[in-house]
């Protein structure tokens, strides 16, 4: 406010002053912004590439601890991972200089224009005193205004150097990629059944459907497995489901009501879901599969573990369900773990349980754990979706569908797939 002021007065004061200045803090500011506007875009976008690679090498490294470490590969990665960040500090020490640029380049400038008119005052004019007044001015409007100048210079610059991300951004503000949820929400029931009708799903910016025109009823209280090799679409039609993804054609119904962005939460409430990494707090069993709820209905978590085959296992315990479990479930077995992932999904009363891949990591024996808990489900009316590729998964199902290419090809029940695989 205190810059507009000073602008205005000198502006009417002394247009002679004010004309001084544009022609000397204008033409400098634009090329100050034109020289660095680029450079500061081409250090965006390099830093914009390089901090994904930083982060990838660091997952690899935790992640293939063990396999890097075999294989003698963790001084290559280690390499790779101080070379990068050497280019990103290079490149931010880059930045940095160049926000600095613009005041002093402003300053040399203004210090020029000083010098000009003292000079000019000096040697030219026929009133020294009149351009001595103009200096002074001068000296005091270039002392208020080069903060601000620098300012919006060096707000412009940085503009620039993040323009790539903004523009990357920008790619994903599509109606496709919105995941908002409307505030509007419906009640939704699951009396009867869920209808598949037409389902069909690409990913952005393909053309290749990964689902393709699934049409299929199942009934509440059935269990319902899917099999199909790697691609087929087995995981794409589940997170169709959980509403991760969007169809691109098609609709979803449960009962009569076509499952709308407005039935979302609704949706969730009744949905649940275990996949083969479940996801597990550095917390007790009590809190992971109440996920910290304030008020515990102890009635209703000893229901669900007793359905999920965990009391035994709680029972056996000294702290029982408030025993702590360890880093992502690390003082459990596998098949515990999964357990656990169905407890949770128990205890919000889920009407649907979508199992993927829940078993695929298991041994025998600890499988056996997991199919015990499917097993007392079956007496239940949860739906339940599962999708494996072991079979014996699939035992208490009451009929196997088979995807290939995003297509339902083949509807069995477990005795039928037993013997088709075996002979085949």
């Amino acid at each position: 406010m205190i810059t507009i002021i000073i602008i205005t007065g000198i502006m009417i004061y002394n247009p002679t002053l004010f004309i001084t200045m544009i022609a000397v803090m204008g033409p400098t500011a634009w090329l100050t912004y034109t020289m660095l506007r680029k450079r500061a875009q081409h250090i965006g976008s390099q830093t914009n590439t390089s901090r994904p690679i930083t982060i990838g090498l660091l997952n690899n490294m935790f992640n293939g601890f063990i396999e890097l470490k075999l294989a003698h590969k963790q001084e290559q990665l280690r390499d790779d991972l101080l070379s990068n960040q050497d280019k990103i500090h290079k490149l931010e020490a880059e930045s940095y200089v160049y926000s600095l640029l613009p005041l002093k380049i402003i300053e040399m400038v203004a210090i020029l224009g000083l010098i000009t008119i003292f000079s000019y005052s000096v040697f030219i004019s026929k009133s020294p005193q009149s351009s001595m007044t103009l200096l002074g001015l001068f000296a005091g409007a270039a002392y208020r205004l080069m903060p601000s100048i620098n300012r919006i210079l060096t707000s412009l610059v940085t503009i620039k150097q993040y323009q790539t991300t903004i523009e990357d951004l920008q790619l994903y503000r599509g109606h496709e990629y919105d995941a908002s949820i409307p505030k509007k929400q419906l009640p939704l029931y699951f009396e009867n059944q869920i209808s598949l009708e037409g389902l069909t799903f690409s990913f952005p910016g393909t053309d290749s459907k990964v689902v393709d025109n699934i049409n299929l009823t199942i009934k509440k209280g059935e269990i319902v497995g899917f099999i199909g090799t790697s691609g087929s679409g087995k995981t794409t039609l589940m997170n169709i489901l959980l509403r991760f993804y969007n169809e691109k054609s098609g609709n979803i119904r449960v009962d009569d009501q076509v499952l709308t962005p407005q039935h979302i939460v609704s949706w969730h409430k009744i949905i649940g879901y275990v996949k083969q990494d479940t996801f597990l707090m550095e917390s007790s069993i009590k809190e992971n599969i109440t996920l910290f709820e304030q008020e515990v209905d102890e009635e209703r978590l000893n229901d669900a573990i007793t359905k999920a085959s965990l009391a035994d296992f709680v029972k056996s315990l000294p702290d029982g369900v408030d025993t702590l479990i360890g880093e992502r479930g690390s003082k459990l077995s596998g098949g515990q773990r999964q357990r656990i992932g169905i407890a949770r999904a128990l205890y919000k009363r889920s009407e649907i349980l979508i199992m993927d891949e829940a078993t695929s990591a298991l041994d025998n024996d600890t499988e056996k754990e997991v199919n015990e808990a499917i097993h007392n489900l079956a007496n239940t009316n949860i739906t339940i979706l599962i999708v494996a590729h072991r079979l014996t998964t699939l035992r208490d199902c009451n009929y196997i569908i088979e995807l290939s290419n995003g297509h339902v090809v083949a509807k069995y029940d477990y005795d039928t797939l037993i013997q088709e695989k075996l002979f085949n």
